[in-house]
């Protein structure tokens, strides 16, 4: 009997698996998810941008750079592509993550060939119209948000997600917040650093506020971690935090290295404009570490009490003073955050969740 197939539509799930630097978020869940459905008996596939080859039971085909590509002319590419892998995939689930111009043809071809297309949201951005993260053309966008409107199974990441959806395009989704694999839960008891600020270094992370706070607090000693998503930004950054004496700037590490990072400060800061549900978040509260953050998704961290939401850097400055002052205070959080993490993260659960959305038997 053939076993079900999933399909990742994404390039780098390998690259994570191997401990590259240079990952985003959202290759690391759709690595989480290919390993949760390789554990359910389905057989996994996706890309390679390296060589075609398998790891831990997932099977990468290697995904060039064509003609078409280098002539600009890969919105033709990728209908072609698409027909290709989940024909000869066979493909009966098909993922993609993340608002880009290539769902509607991906759409289009699962519609052919009779695949299930699940598409999980990321940013926030991804659901409100004129704030897409879409570049090129005008019919890039055109694409996607015709894409949007027909794809049945939407997965979406927290409250405001799904709002957006429903208020913008009429459509209902369900929410499944970023997945974590249980196996990591440690806790490092001795900590290197009282708080570390983890994302690409781009503009709209404001990573300025986190080195106003760390100058503010000289008797501590904190970190930062973060590849260049935008170079004159990141050299900048890294410029200013080389004068700064109680502050490691560790640059672009691995998904490995960060969890060690982490289970080695006390705190994890966001000073994010906006987000959809970052995996640092995770990443911190699988070590039982609380975050400080100007983003809530879906009001997390105030109902359950799994740290602080601040506004502004003066309001950074208070709350990481009082948590690292008051320990009554910081215990109950880490006491949330395992209550917390294990009941709305669990990998098992999701696929279960997944399941019944898309009536797969």
């Amino acid at each position: 009997m053939k076993k079900p197939t999933l399909f990742l539509y994404c390039s780098g799930i390998d690259e994570v698996l191997s401990g590259s630097t240079k990952v985003a978020g959202i290759q690391v869940q759709m690595s989480f998810w290919a390993a949760t459905f390789v554990e359910h008996g389905w057989d996994v596939y996706s890309f390679s941008d390296k060589k075609k080859h398998s790891i831990n039971g997932i099977c990468f085909l290697l995904q060039k750079i064509s003609w078409l590509d280098r002539h600009g002319l890969s919105i033709i590419k990728v209908p072609i592509e698409a027909y290709r892998v989940l024909r000869k995939t066979k493909a009966d689930v098909v993922f993609v993550r993340g608002g880009q111009r290539n769902l509607y043809a991906i759409r289009r071809v699962c519609g052919l060939l009779n695949a299930k297309l699940v598409f999980l949201g990321a940013s926030d951005r991804d659901f409100e119209p004129g704030k897409e993260l879409i570049l090129g053309a005008n019919i890039n966008l055109k694409l996607y948000r015709k894409a949007l409107q027909e794809t049945q199974y939407i997965i979406t990441q927290n409250q405001f997600q799904s709002d957006s959806l429903y208020k913008y395009y009429c459509k209902k989704s369900i929410i499944i917040p970023n997945i974590w694999p249980m196996a990591d839960i440690v806790q490092c008891k001795e900590k290197k650093y009282v708080a570390v600020w983890v994302a690409n270094l781009r503009r709209l992370k404001r990573a300025e506020w986190f080195l106003d706070l760390v100058e503010h607090l000289p008797q501590y000693q904190f970190a930062i971690v973060g590849g260049a998503s935008e170079r004159d930004y990141y050299d900048k950054i890294e410029t200013q935090a080389s004068s700064i004496s109680n502050l490691d700037f560790l640059g672009p590490q691995s998904l490995n290295a960060v969890n060690a990072i982490l289970s080695n400060s006390k705190l994890l800061v966001c000073t994010s404009e906006f987000e959809g549900f970052p995996n640092t978040f995770l990443q911190a509260w699988s070590q039982f570490v609380p975050v400080i953050s100007t983003v809530n998704p879906s009001g997390a961290i105030t109902e359950y009490g799994l740290g602080k939401v601040i506004e502004n850097e003066n309001e950074l400055l208070i709350a990481t003073e009082e948590l690292l002052t008051s320990a009554g205070l910081y215990e109950q959080c880490q006491e949330n955050i395992k209550t917390y993490f294990l009941a709305h993260h669990n990998a098992d659960m999701a696929y279960q969740r997944i399941m019944e959305l898309i009536e797969f038997k």
